[in-house]
């Protein structure tokens, strides 16, 4: 019983996840053909409004939950040592959150950047 609830809340964030991440990237594609011209400083200030920089930070935050869940299902299916599949997942995790924290980072300090 435990597994399958495992495997539908595994289903269920790779649904959830991949949703907002296509509704960020339609509205994200949406705003960019519409504007007449972007440039650097309409592109910050667009990105440092609190609702655009928090949707970003959401989308990060979505697209690292949405690659671990899909890239430890892959790695619990095809590697059958306990002790490279722990390596292998310790691994990916590592560079998911470098990576997430990294980007926040940039996308936060827009925020700052503006605001200064």
């Amino acid at each position: 019983m435990s597994y399958q609830a495992k495997g539908l809340q595994a289903w269920l964030y790779q649904r959830l996840t991949g949703a907002f991440m296509a509704l960020y990237i339609v509205y994200f594609i949406w705003v960019i053909s519409f504007s007449e011209s972007m440039t650097y400083t309409l592109w910050l200030e667009w990105f440092s409004h609190p609702l655009m920089n928090t949707a970003t930070g959401l989308f990060i935050i979505h697209l690292a939950v949405h690659a671990w869940v899909g890239m430890r299902d892959i790695v619990l299916d095809y590697v059958s040592n306990d002790s490279l599949r722990l390596l292998t997942l310790a691994c990916i995790s590592f560079f998911l959150i470098i990576i997430s924290l990294g980007m926040l980072r940039i996308f936060f300090s827009l925020a700052l950047t503006i605001q200064a």
